[in-house]
């Protein structure tokens, strides 16, 4: 017996089915992956934050110590002012002095900003660690939700798998190795719906869109034999199963 439309319409279907869970079953653990990655980037950049933030409160430090040590110095020169008895070897020490107090004014605005700069990039860091603990609390429930989906897709799938090879016995032996090549060559689009229209009396095949020719018509309406496109080489069937069931000789 010859596949009827309805069951090539059934396989179709099934290998249809297969393919979008295999196609879930991969993208489930592909978007995991890439949002493993995306926060694994995140967790870099805030690395790289604490460092910049860590560095520059190493600086800010460095400078509080060098005025420290100017303070010092303005210290122990104001002191030698006190012994000094040379009138040249006192100016001497204001301008040492004054020099110094100019570097720790241009020391003291520079902090200013640095401290305003390190407020900054904490603030940014704190918002970044939060943004960062969120995203790993949803990734691990996408983790979760993907794992716990594929066990039972898995299952479903072992189910089509064993519904197709039934269905495949539609198949005559002569025809089932071709049949093999073709959904090895479009995998679960090896099979494509036929639009007839019967008042023009054409088809074509919704796989390459090429218009049947006039014995590809006859054997898909007769219904004798599997029919296979001519152009690309799918199996094909009636897309509409209530037309009228007129056949045509040839």
């Amino acid at each position: 017996m010859p596949a009827a439309a309805a069951d090539l319409r059934e396989l179709h279907t099934l290998h249809q089915r297969a393919k979008a869970l295999r196609d879930r079953l991969t993208s489930g653990p592909k978007t995991v992956a890439a949002r493993l990655g995306a926060m694994s980037q995140r967790q870099s950049a805030i690395e790289t934050a604490r460092k910049t933030l860590q560095d520059a409160r190493v600086q800010l430090k460095k400078k509080e110590h060098t005025v420290q040590g100017l303070n010092a110095r303005i210290d122990d020169r104001t002191v030698r002012l006190n012994t000094v008895k040379k009138n040249e070897e006192y100016k001497a020490i204001q301008n040492e002095i004054a020099l110094e107090k100019s570097q720790i004014d241009k020391i003291e605005s520079d902090m200013l900003e640095e401290m305003e700069r390190i407020e900054e990039l904490a603030r940014k860091l704190a918002a970044e660690e939060a943004e960062l603990k969120t995203f790993a609390v949803e990734v691990e429930a996408l983790q979760q939700l993907v794992e716990s989906q594929a066990a039972g897709q898995r299952v479903q799938l072992a189910d089509l798998e064993t519904a197709i090879v039934e269905a495949e016995a539609i198949f005559p032996d002569d025809i089932r190795e071709r049949y093999r090549r073709t959904v090895k060559q479009y995998g679960a689009e090896a099979m494509a719906p036929a639009e007839y229209d019967p008042k023009a009396q054409l088809a074509s095949c919704s796989g390459c869109f090429v218009a049947l020719t006039t014995q590809g018509l006859n054997e898909l309406l007769n219904g004798i034999h599997i029919t296979f496109c001519k152009t690309c080489g799918r199996i094909l069937y009636l897309a509409d199963e209530d037309r009228p069931n007129t056949r045509r000789s040839g």
